[in-house]
Formats: structure tokens, sequence, C-alpha cells
């Protein structure tokens, strides 16, 4: 791959969250999780053993160094982080220049998240799935009262990234607070974590329509989305 096929040269430098010499961090355009980012080497070069020893070092500083900033700038701050990269076609490299994902992780991102970077084998990730987590918390529920103090977003913005299922009920006294997710809970819901089979629920999400009447699409006649004011 040529320096202008790599799709990570592309990204604009005022859009990296951190350099050095040899490396640079970016943002995943496709994130597992908020904040899930790219360390990628300035020169292209196919997997992590074909760096040299000084860009293997450059890239492991950035985690670090990214790692430091997400904890700053993410809200609420992620509880762990999964950090690794994939080598050659087999292991699922699909972008034939050296990355290394460093991806936030949230209590109640997934049911039950022992095994990690092992789940890369279906069926192979919890060996320790047969016994019962003693340490492992339920999700907590939060109230978002709204802005400034506790906006909506921030409270549910890191689990519907990696839902299977969402159920959202929300209400809002001015037309603006449903500007301020709508955009992002479409874009979830169009994810493939959340799935085909999952796309249907847009109907049933409330909308803005342009004259600034809250609309929202249900199922109507014969299975049809029919609006209903």
């Amino acid at each position: 791959m040529s320096a202008t096929e790599s799709p990570f040269l592309a990204v604009p430098v005022c859009e990296w969250l951190c350099s050095n010499d040899l490396a640079f961090a970016v943002f995943d355009g496709f994130p597992v999780s908020p904040g899930h980012v790219l360390v990628v080497t300035r020169r292209v070069v196919e997997t992590w053993f074909d760096a040299t020893e000084a860009e293997q070092a450059a890239l492991m500083g950035l985690v670090n160094e990214a790692k430091r900033r997400l904890d700053g700038r993410l809200e609420p701050k992620p509880d762990g982080y999964n950090v690794g990269f994939n080598c050659g076609a087999a292991s699922g490299q699909t972008v034939p220049h050296v990355h290394i994902h460093v991806i936030p992780r949230y209590v109640g991102d997934m049911a039950d998240p022992r095994g990690g970077v092992r789940h890369v084998i279906p069926g192979k990730g919890n060996y320790l799935a047969g016994d019962s987590p003693k340490t492992t918390k339920p999700p907590a529920l939060t109230l978002a009262t709204g802005h400034p103090t506790a906006p909506l977003w921030r409270s549910i913005g890191q689990r519907v990234s990696a839902a299977a299922e969402v159920d959202l009920l929300a209400s809002f006294i001015q037309p603006s607070g449903l500007d301020l997710i709508q955009q992002s809970v479409f874009a979830a819901l169009r994810a493939e974590a959340i799935g085909v089979a999952n796309r249907s629920v847009e109907r049933a999400i409330w909308r803005l329509q342009q004259d600034g009447g809250l609309r929202r699409i249900g199922p109507g006649k014969g299975g049809r989305g029919e609006v209903m004011k």
C-alpha cells in the first residue's frame, strides 16, 4: 500500500488526537465504543512485525498518551480499555498499514466481558463462562436531568454504540433537547453493531420535523409506518 492509498494518512493533521516523530493517533471511523482510537505509523508499513523497533516504541508511547487524553476527555471516564492490533488477513486485518486499537470500555457495555480480546474466536473468549462472576456489578441506572449539569447523551452514548438492542424513553420540555441526541441515536441505530434486524426500531423513534412539530413514526395499517401527531 502506498502513502496515497492509506486511509489513515488521508486524515487531516488537525483531526489527530496526538502524535510524535514516527506515529500519530486518530479516532476510528467505525468505532466499537465512544473514543475508539487508532495509533498509526507515519510510514506505511503493513504489520507490527514489519515496523522498526523505533516505530514500535513510538506506537506504544502514543498508546499511553492516547489513553491519558481519553481519560481526561471522555465523560464518563472509561472503566477499562482493550488495546491490540491485527496482523495479517487471517487475524482480521483489513487495512495493510499497521495500527493499534485503543478501545475504551465501560461497565455494562456487554453482559459478561471476561475473556476480553480472546473473543476474536467466537466461543473461545470466556473460558470462565461456567462460573458465576462474583465481582461483576450490574449496569448502573442513570437519571439525566439535562443540560448543563447532567446532559442526556453523556449518560447513554457509551452504551448505545456497543448495544445489540436499545430501549430509550425520553421526554423534552423544549424541542431543542431532541436536537442534541437525534443525530447520534439514528447513527447508532444504523451502525453495524446494532444489526440489520433492529433497524426497524428507527420507525418508533421520536423525531423533529422542519415545522417544529414533534411527530412519531409508528406501525400503521398492514404493518407499514404511519405518522402520528
